[in-house]
């Protein structure tokens, strides 16, 4: 399954990997007006992360049925592509976090000359969040094709990111906290345990249809 994961990351197309410098403006924004509050830094990473996960899967309806045929061929189960699909997920988010976790440590220190840890538990639901909504993407994929699963499923983190970026400003410049308390035990197992869910139903579908789709 490495090399099915592998795959990905040697043939993502080159404007995935340029994404997150699209958002340098309004994180280097948020990160100034954050006052060592970090929870902002989990939403960036996880949109960036979305899009890298569901761009990798660019491509025409017949470049990815050839794509998925050409996977069919290789001696592993389709089970265990679509798996390395949903593992590819949590790469991408690892890439989004070296690069907007190092930025956020930059500015941090720039600017306050400290480090602050606030808004690590955002940090710790951000790839699980990241995971569910992927997993509305790629039972769609495996289903309609890349076209159709990209804007339905896109449009949910887009509307998600730019609401939490430009919402969370208060009048006087000044970020606001994560307008979801992540801090209660209750608020922040629950979005674990529903992302986990989520995810694990959507592997299941895309596996059921992948494996009954006729390539």
């Amino acid at each position: 399954m490495k090399p099915l994961i592998l795959k990905d990351l040697y043939t993502q197309k080159l404007f995935a990997y340029l994404f997150p410098i699209f958002l340098l403006l309004p994180f280097y924004y948020n990160a100034t007006h954050a006052f060592n509050e970090l929870d902002f830094v989990s939403f960036y990473v996880a949109f960036a992360a979305i899009w890298m996960s569901v761009y990798s899967n660019f491509g025409t309806k017949t470049v990815n049925m050839q794509e998925q045929k050409l996977f069919s061929s290789l001696p592993v189960t389709r089970q265990k592509i679509v798996l390395a699909k949903y593992c590819a997920a949590l790469m991408w988010w690892g890439i989004a976090f070296v690069v907007y976790g190092t930025l956020a440590f930059l500015i941090s220190v720039w600017s306050t000359n400290s480090v602050s840890f606030n808004g690590v538990f955002d940090l710790i639901l951000s790839p699980f969040v990241t995971l569910a909504i992927v997993s509305i993407f790629y039972p769609l994929y495996f289903l309609v094709g890349y076209q159709i699963a990209v804007f339905i499923s896109i449009s949910i983190p887009m509307i998600w990111f730019f609401l939490l970026t430009f919402t969370t400003i208060d009048s006087d410049g000044t970020m606001q906290v994560s307008p979801i308390s992540t801090g209660s035990p209750l608020v922040f197992f629950s979005i674990i345990v529903a992302s986990m869910i989520i995810t694990f139903f959507s592997f299941k579908l895309s596996v059921k249809v992948f494996e009954k789709k006729d390539l």
